[in-house]
């Protein structure tokens, strides 16, 4: 077997060269059962084949691969004398030619040696050449059904065999291509992936996963999406309330936030410190509620300005809530119309200083 140690010992030498092609690194064993035909100067009957493999693939192109067989092989005429325990090794190099799909056609070839008794006329140790091919049908990420196909010369008798085998393979180690960054969208106010012009949901939480329509996600199609969703998987039909839970009549006390701006700010006046404790207090008192902030702003400046700055007023309640009174902030969203839901004219100081707000809405509900 000294070929094959050499052999291995060239695939150290190269296997870092291949790596740096695009690592893969992962690790096959694959064992298998083949039917092996022998050169006519052999005298066996074709015989059915043990293989055992320990495949290292370098990338999506190249692999290597440790293989061992074995068969049993009958004298042709029946002489059970003559008889040949066959038993190689090799080291092969396999060139794969990846796709899209779940099957990887490959080429093979490699240098071993072959053992058979002589003292049952048997060749003794021979070296020997091999190549083929075959392919892998991935099944999962870890198991793959690989059949191949190897014309084997020796090179010491000039003699022909043939192996045709089948397995299954078990993948290991390895690690995976970063997925790449997904390009930024022209024109995506929210930032949501969905351009305005498609947007049916503008407005949408920064974070927050969309549909094609730029709408939030609701999983269980009770019409509350993920992000508010307290109560994930209803069964279909279910009414729910506005926290996607089972309905339950109950009394509800609420508490209200409402907090007005300077114009083109985000900063909190101070003489709202005092709104700010009250809901608070309140969410401290009932530690199952939960609310939304909701940023807007006045019709000056462009639209998509003050969608950003609406967006910000409405994160800078939710941070002081969270920050400065340790509210969770599980319990707290955030989201900015900006001009799109005004309450007073934007033609005067006094509306627009009335549009220039943030409101909040704390409901409870105690079971009656």
């Amino acid at each position: 077997m000294r070929k094959v140690l050499l052999g291995a010992a060239i695939a150290a030498v190269i296997c870092p060269t291949l790596a740096t092609a695009g690592e893969d690194g992962k690790w096959y064993i694959n064992p298998a059962v083949g039917y092996m035909v022998f050169d006519n100067t052999r005298d066996l009957d074709p015989e059915a084949a043990a293989l055992l493999g320990a495949e290292r693939k370098f990338n999506k192109d190249w692999g290597m691969e440790l293989r061992a067989f074995y068969s049993d092989a009958e004298h042709y005429r029946g002489n059970p004398n003559l008889d040949q325990e066959v038993l190689g090794a090799s080291v092969d190099v396999l060139r794969y030619f990846s796709s899209a799909s779940k099957v990887t056609p490959y080429l093979a070839g490699g240098i071993g040696e072959v053992h058979s008794n002589p003292a049952t006329g048997g060749y003794g140790d021979q070296t020997q050449l091999n190549a083929g091919g075959g392919f892998r049908y991935a099944l999962d990420d870890a198991w793959s059904v690989r059949t191949d196909a190897r014309y084997i010369y020796g090179t010491d008798n000039e003699t022909a065999d043939g192996i045709l085998s089948v397995g299954l393979s078990y993948a290991f180690g390895g690690t995976s291509a970063p997925a790449p960054a997904p390009a930024p969208v022209v024109g995506d106010s929210d930032g949501d992936g969905v351009e305005d012009g498609v947007d049916q949901c503008p407005g949408t939480p920064a974070g927050v996963a969309v549909d094609a329509r730029g709408c939030a996600l609701d999983q269980d199609g009770d019409g509350v999406p993920n992000y508010r969703d307290k109560c994930p998987n209803t069964p279909a039909g279910r009414q729910v309330d506005k926290f996607g839970c089972k309905y339950v009549l109950k009394q509800t006390e609420t508490i209200r936030l409402e907090i007005n701006f300077a114009h083109d700010s985000d900063a909190i006046p101070p003489a709202y410190a005092g709104e700010l404790k009250k809901v608070a207090d309140f969410m401290n008192k009932y530690d199952s509620t939960a609310t939304v902030v909701e940023g807007h702003a006045d019709s000056t400046g462009a639209a998509a300005y003050n969608k950003q700055l609406s967006q910000r007023r409405a994160d800078a309640v939710r941070n002081a809530l969270i920050r400065d009174y340790g509210i969770a902030a599980s319990r707290i969203s955030a989201v900015g119309y900006g001009e799109e839901r005004p309450i007073a004219d934007n033609k005067t100081a006094a509306g627009r200083l009335s549009n220039r707000r943030v409101i909040a809405v704390v409901p409870v509900e105690v079971v009656e």
